[in-house]
């Protein structure tokens, strides 16, 4: 693998260190609505830009458990179509997530369900979710939750007493979608070399292919493989500059890794990687009267609809002692592509999704 540069190592050193308050997690679907008939089985391994329930709610609410509050679902719509606002799913955004939209192109309503509110020894026919909140692909952050090894390896054991069918392994879809926790954790601290960067960085997309190419072995027939998107544009990198430009280190860090990404990640034709980082930065990082008929429709692009009062502090805090709200949220969230400080609003999935949807409906349906 070709070594970085001294210079532009030394510049990953602090890019790579990003921002803890960036951590997040992701909602799920609420209620056990009647799934659509599909040819398909779909399963949903990474963190929260694909978590729709594995992180259990607590009381009171803590940054790692507000996808359960308000105002997170505040845009959900039921199963007949009817909005019910202000119902938190577990997933982190007003209603919908990437997982939810690439179901929906496979023909379910919806992601299916949640390790972690399923029953023992039971598997929804539409598949399952073992993406986790705040999870790394390495064991390098600091929240005690599945890494991605752990999430194959629960599925593995599925397979292994029944739970999860021969049938539905024969017509599997998997996501494998991760947003860059093991580039904020403690994995990368105490780095001081262009060498150890790379090497870090050559680690954790080793492991991706690892796992994806376990998922294989298990008999999944299709796998889909975020690439990492454009970090520095999230608001947690934006807010330092009042929202108005990105952080081109920290986006350089995430191109570097999704190069790595492609060099490791077999050339087998059932493996595709999903290019969320073009798809993210044709919204929210182009010149001013450029990029996407899609990316217009946002008025915000680089700030959140849901702003935590004070840096530190996150979407859904309230003050302990008086249940003050530590937050705003923004009346026309179809007009930001941010929920909060890291990922998207509902529209934001939507415009992203609508981008990739025509590779990725080729990929899957080819024989």
């Amino acid at each position: 693998m070709k070594l970085l540069p001294a210079a532009l190592g030394l510049v990953l050193l602090l890019l790579l260190v990003l921002n803890p308050n960036g951590v997040q997690a992701r909602p799920a679907p609420s209620g056990s609505h009647q799934k659509k008939a599909s040819s398909a089985t779909f399963f949903v391994f990474g963190d929260d830009f694909a978590d729709n329930g594995n992180l259990p709610p607590t009381e009171p609410v803590t940054e790692m458990s507000r996808q359960w509050a308000y105002p997170y679902g505040s845009n959900y719509v039921d199963a007949d179509g009817f909005p019910r606002p202000n119902t938190p799913s577990g997933r982190f955004s007003n209603y919908q997530i990437q997982s939810d939209f690439i179901a929906i192109m496979l023909g379910l309503e919806e992601a299916p369900p949640a390790h972690a509110r399923t029953a023992d020894k039971t598997c929804d026919p539409s598949g399952m979710t073992f993406a986790t909140g705040g999870a790394g692909v390495l064991d390098s952050t600091p929240h005690e939750v599945p890494v991605l090894a752990k999430q194959v390896e629960t599925f593995r054991k599925m397979i292994k007493d029944g739970t999860i069918t021969k049938n539905q392994l024969s017509r599997s879809v998997a996501l494998v979608a991760f947003s860059g926790h093991d580039y904020a954790g403690t994995g990368v601290i105490g780095l001081s070399s262009p060498n150890d960067i790379n090497a870090y960085i050559e680690k954790v997309t080793k492991e991706i292919a690892a796992n994806v190419n376990q998922l294989l072995k298990l008999g999944v027939t299709k796998v889909l493989v975020n690439n990492l998107h454009p970090i520095g544009c999230t608001p947690s990198h934006t807010r330092t500059n009042n929202y108005t430009t990105c952080d081109i280190f920290r986006n350089l860090g995430a191109s570097i890794h999704n190069d790595n990404l492609k060099q490791v990640m077999t050339s087998k034709k059932n493996i595709y990687i999903v290019d969320v980082y073009t798809a993210f930065a044709s919204m929210v990082d182009h010149a001013a009267g450029k990029g996407s008929d899609l990316s217009k429709q946002f008025k915000r692009k680089l700030s959140p609809c849901c702003e935590s009062l004070n840096s530190k502090g996150y979407c859904g805090r309230q003050d302990e002692s008086s249940a003050e709200l530590l937050y705003t949220v923004c009346d026309k969230s179809n007009k930001f592509f941010y929920w909060d400080d890291m990922h998207p609003t509902h529209a934001g999935w939507e415009a992203v999704m609508k981008q990739l949807e025509k590779p990725l409906r080729e990929f899957v349906n080819r024989a």
